[in-house]
């Protein structure tokens, strides 16, 4: 069943577009993409206007990226058999999406930003697209599963977005999160991506369980880069005393090595970081830059 999210009574589905009999209000589809979130231009500032775009040309190379498919593969195929029915939230431009999708899945995808749905369907991540607020209870007991990789860090209320998922899974299903972890590694990509907080499997714990979820696993990961990365992130230039357009252009200098790292560290990196992927399946890591869980949505 979905919502509406004006007045919070049951939608009705029809040609191109969801219709609420209670308030009037209608959801159109546009270009695909139907329209929870109303202007398909709306945007509250998360991130950078060109970020998806960088973010598009960056992950098909990138180890970091290529590395948490595979983690996020062995996590989602261990608890949910193909062909089930999986939403992603915060889906951006849909990197997962495809990944989870060729693996046999049906997936649904779901995000704030119009622009970020676009790559989606240019990538064909997905099966239906959904512009709309976290924040908005739209979804009861539709999914199987639901999957929200690196987004609840972006979002000031994280409790009630976990909220709205739970609702959103039907009983029995399980969520799949990753979050950045550590406030050690605060870093200029996190001042780039408009990150609220960093974690610790403690607090991240707290806030799955307050919410109605049985942990099944959790895990930090990155564990075998963290020494690497804690360095670089200690050494790199303090900006306190840098004027604001030089402060800029520090923090886009220091993401864009992130995301697009030299092709020899690229590499050295990649193999580095898949050396965890096996050790999760049957570990829990004790820390890393990163957070895994896996909970489910009780019967």
């Amino acid at each position: 069943m979905l919502l509406c999210p004006t007045c919070k009574n049951p939608l009705l589905k029809e040609v191109r577009q969801y219709s609420c009999q209670n308030c009037g209000k209608t959801y159109p589809d546009n270009e695909g993409i139907i329209l929870f979130a109303g202007d398909p231009l709306h945007r509250e500032q998360y991130f950078p206007d060109n970020a998806f775009e960088i973010l598009y040309q960056s992950e098909e190379k990138n180890f970091w990226f290529r590395v948490r498919n595979r983690i996020i593969r062995n996590a989602v195929s261990r608890y949910l058999s193909p062909q089930s029915r999986i939403l992603e939230v915060g889906c951006g431009t849909g990197y997962v999406s495809r990944y989870l999708k060729k693996m046999g899945y049906r997936i649904e995808c779901a995000d704030l930003f119009f622009d970020a749905l676009q790559f989606c369907k240019n990538r064909d991540a997905g099966d239906l697209y959904y512009q709309c607020n976290l924040s908005d209870r739209l979804f009861i007991e539709e999914f199987d599963g639901i999957c929200a990789f690196d987004v609840l860090e972006h979002i000031d209320n994280d409790a009630a977005v976990l909220k709205n998922m739970h609702d959103a899974l039907k009983p029995g299903g399980t969520l799949f999160i990753t979050v950045p972890a550590d406030w050690r590694l605060w870093s200029a990509m996190d001042i780039y991506a408009e990150h609220k907080r960093r974690y610790s499997l403690q607090e991240l714990r707290a806030k799955i369980e307050g919410n109605g979820f049985k942990v099944i696993k959790m895990s930090y990961f990155m564990t075998f880069l963290y020494p690497f990365i804690l360095l670089s992130r200690k050494l790199s230039l303090r900006r306190g005393h840098l004027n604001e357009e030089d402060r800029k252009k520090q923090i886009n200098r220091e993401v864009m090595s992130e995301l697009q790292p030299n092709v020899i560290i690229n590499s050295l990196f990649f193999l580095i970081f898949s050396m965890e992927v096996p050790f999760l399946s049957s570990v829990s890591m004790p820390f890393g830059s990163s957070l895994l869980c896996v909970a489910e949505k009780e019967p």
